[in-house]
């Protein structure tokens, strides 16, 4: 059995959201003795469409880690832009999974080339970043965008959906063959099935994704290297950032 931590790296979510994002991540699951428990951290944005509002979340996201990862086997960063990745994999001794790494590798075992589709123009220089740091910029097709901020996703479902449809044309125009979801409120609406009907191409979730790569890497009793990610000097760090 595993118990996998999903983490909002901010501190917009209602209690009820949370709740119904538990739900929807427990039933991704494969295994009938996992679980998910969707939890926040204390400190951090409301949402996250900059490169700012993704820097200010790390903080919090990384003293969560460190508070209670022993209580679970894994861990989702809840953000698609996989925000402090590396350092959160050199604090942590369970697996800690990056929505958008998982959905890359995911998309290439589908097609040549992806897109992403996201919300709002002023994140997309920091995804293009992260695949750049990936070493994905050439096999990204474009990054497009539904020009929705990520706290009026909900309410605005009917349009949204029909943007990334709009938008999903014309990333397979751009030469994509498969899109993923750039952003996490998305992907927890669900709006790979909802449009994707009307899409000829795959549309990956990172939700559904990072849940079953965290479940199989747990199964397969697999975590990051401390050859790429060593472990830090936790006593500095316990003495400072990382104090109570």
């Amino acid at each position: 059995m595993s118990k996998i931590l999903y983490l909002v790296p901010g501190v917009g979510l209602s209690e009820e959201e949370m709740k119904r994002r538990e739900a929807l991540a427990c039933s991704f699951l494969t295994g009938s003795g996992n679980s998910v428990v969707v939890d926040d951290v204390t400190e951090g944005p409301s949402s996250i469409e900059s490169s700012v509002e993704e820097l200010m979340s790390v903080p919090g996201i990384l003293k969560k880690i460190d508070q209670v990862q022993d209580g679970f086997d894994a861990v989702i960063i809840g953000c698609a832009g996989d925000p402090g990745i590396p350092a959160a994999r050199e604090l942590s001794r369970i697996p800690v999974i990056a929505p958008v790494e998982a959905s890359i590798s995911t998309a290439l075992m589908l097609g040549d080339k992806f897109s992403v589709i996201t919300v709002l123009d002023s994140i997309v220089p920091a995804i293009w970043h992260l695949l750049r740091g990936y070493g994905m910029e050439q096999r990204c097709a474009s990054v497009r965008v539904v020009d929705c901020p990520v706290l009026d996703l909900a309410g605005n479902k009917d349009r949204v959906v029909d943007a990334l449809v709009t938008e999903g044309k014309r990333a397979v125009e751009d030469g994509a063959a498969t899109l993923i979801l750039g952003c996490m409120s998305m992907a927890f609406l669900l709006m790979d099935e909802l449009a994707g009907d009307r899409l000829d191409v795959p549309i990956i979730n990172p939700a559904k994704v990072s849940v079953k790569a965290a479940e199989m890497l747990v199964s397969l009793g697999l975590s990051h290297s401390r050859v790429t990610f060593p472990r830090p000097n936790m006593e500095k760090l316990r003495g400072s950032v990382l104090k109570d």
